[in-house]
């Protein structure tokens, strides 16, 4: 997610549509992507994606981390936290292991929480425990 000292949202954002600026497409990124303008259409990115307070979009986001402080109509993927900013509307549903809705910010849809993906240790131990037996 953007930098605490970064008002807008955009450091180190290496796609940014900016406000005044109308897409319609889909659109996708190996890196971070801001939308301050109007985009029309679906995005894929491997980085984070953040719809600025005067975003408005129309389309689904699938992402690594999610912010939204502008309008979104279309649904979330997020591998890590989907954020919705007390500015942000989201009309559509979300999947995230991490959900985060400040006070005011409107939701109108359904959440799906995933589980974190557990990491597997390699294992060269082939003891195995048996669980323990209730007390009597």
């Amino acid at each position: 997610m953007a930098r605490r000292d970064d008002v807008l949202g955009t450091s180190g954002a290496e796609t940014i549509i900016g406000a005044g600026v109308k897409v319609v497409g889909n659109l996708e990124s190996e890196g971070d992507i801001h939308i301050d303008g109007t985009f029309t259409g679906d995005i894929q990115a491997n980085g984070d994606v953040v719809l600025g307070i005067n975003a408005k979009m129309k389309g689904n986001i699938t992402a690594r981390n999610i912010s939204v402080a502008g309008s979104l109509k279309g649904n979330i993927v997020a591998e890590g936290e989907a954020g919705l900013r007390d500015s942000g509307h989201i009309n559509g549903d979300i999947t995230c292991i991490s959900l985060n809705i400040e006070h005011g910010g409107v939701f109108v849809g359904r959440s799906k929480m995933q589980a974190a993906p557990v990491l597997e240790k390699p294992s060269d131990d082939t003891t195995e425990v048996e669980p323990e037996k209730p007390s009597e």
